[in-house]
């Protein structure tokens, strides 16, 4: 199975005015083999295509150093009226100034959803400054533009 076009379309990396209150969840495992869950917005995940992402993490977060660890993590969003789930392996990654840009490749995508609901959201965004989150998202999907288009 592959990431919907639905999904791919909400983390392409355009219309980002559009896109304010959409979101993602990554989780990865920490040093004690326990769950760790970051929110990202659309200025953080790129899907390339439906095998391939990058992401923008704070180089010095939870996250970013646990995906750097384990080189594995899963991407939930939601779409189609279902949540899906990617799950990832690390195949390049460096560190930006402040942010860690990372390469994966989507191994395996799941489904979940329910006969008896619609899923209409998985989590959502707030922003108390939209302006300046989407011109630091917009800077950051163009490193990650840069980044996915150099080689592994």
């Amino acid at each position: 199975m592959d990431i919907p076009p639905a999904w791919l379309s909400l983390f392409d990396g355009t219309r980002l005015e559009d896109k304010l209150h959409v979101a993602a969840l990554l989780a990865t495992v920490d040093e004690g083999n326990g769950p760790h869950v970051s929110f990202l917005s659309v200025g953080e995940v790129l899907l390339q295509n439906s095998k391939r992402l990058s992401l923008a993490l704070w180089a010095k977060s939870q996250s970013a150093a646990n995906f750097r660890r384990s080189g594995q993590g899963a991407l939930y969003g939601a779409a189609e009226g279902s949540v899906w789930e990617a799950q990832l392996v690390v195949q390049r990654h460096e560190i930006a100034a402040n942010l860690a840009l990372f390469n994966a490749e989507v191994t395996n995508v799941r489904c979940h959803s329910a006969p008896y609901a619609q899923v209409t959201g998985l989590v959502g965004f707030r922003l108390h400054d939209p302006d300046s989150a989407m011109e630091r998202w917009r800077q950051q999907l163009e490193q990650l533009r840069a980044f996915s288009s150099s080689e592994i």
